[in-house]
C-alpha cells in the first residue's frame, strides 16, 4: 500500500508538471547568472583604439600614457639634440602619433582630438600641406577598421621667449560611425 502511495504520489507529481510546462505562457520574464568579467589595462599602444608615437618626441609613459614632449626631460632624449623650440619661430612635425581603430571591424570612429592648452599648439591629420594646412586645438578625424591616422603638430611660439614653457593637455574621445563635416 505504501509502494502503491509513492507511485500514484510521482504520477501525480509528473503530470502536475507536465500541466505546469505546457500551460506556461512564452513570455520571459526574468534571468539570473552570475558570469566572470575580465578587462585588461594596457598601454595606450596596446589598446582596442590605440595612440601610437611616431616620433621620438612622442613616447608612451612607465603608466600606459601617450606623452608629447620637446624637451630634455623625454626619456628618448640624446645629448647633443635640440632642448625645445626657439622664440618666434614656427614647428610643423607630421606624424607626432598615430591613432588606430581596432576595436570595430566593420564600423569606422570618429575620433574628436581636443587640446586643453594655448592657442600656440595645434593639431592636424596626415600629411602638412602649405598655405592649405589649418591646425586645431579641436580636430575630429574619421578612422576605418584597421587603419592609423596620422597626427601632425604645429608650435607657433611668436611673442613667447626663452626659457618659457608651452604645456597643455590632449583629450582624445571616440564614437562610432563618421565624423560629420
Amino acid at each position: 500500500m505504501i509502494k502503491m502511495k509513492k507511485i500514484i504520489g510521482l504520477f501525480v507529481l509528473i503530470a502536475g508538471l507536465l500541466i505546469a510546462v505546457t500551460a506556461s505562457s512564452a513570455n520571459f520574464a526574468y534571468f539570473e547568472a552570475d558570469r566572470n568579467v575580465h578587462i585588461q589595462i594596457v598601454p595606450d599602444d596596446n589598446e582596442l583604439i590605440d595612440l601610437r608615437p611616431i616620433q621620438p618626441y612622442a613616447y608612451i609613459t612607465d603608466n600606459g600614457m601617450l606623452v608629447i614632449d620637446l624637451s630634455h626631460n623625454n626619456p628618448n632624449w640624446e645629448e647633443g639634440f635640440g632642448e625645445g623650440v626657439s622664440p618666434n619661430s614656427t614647428y610643423v612635425f607630421e606624424e607626432v602619433f598615430g591613432v588606430s581603430n581596432d576595436l570595430w571591424e566593420q564600423t569606422p570612429i570618429c575620433m574628436e582630438i581636443t587640446y586643453s592648452g594655448g592657442d600656440e599648439v595645434t593639431f592636424f591629420e596626415g600629411d602638412y600641406m602649405p598655405g592649405q594646412t589649418v591646425g586645431s586645438d579641436h580636430l575630429f578625424v574619421t578612422i576605418m577598421p584597421g587603419d592609423v591616422v596620422t597626427i601632425g603638430m604645429i608650435i607657433n611660439t611668436t611673442g613667447i621667449s626663452a626659457p618659457d614653457s608651452l604645456d597643455g593637455q590632449i583629450q582624445f574621445y571616440a564614437v562610432a560611425g563618421e565624423c560629420q563635416s
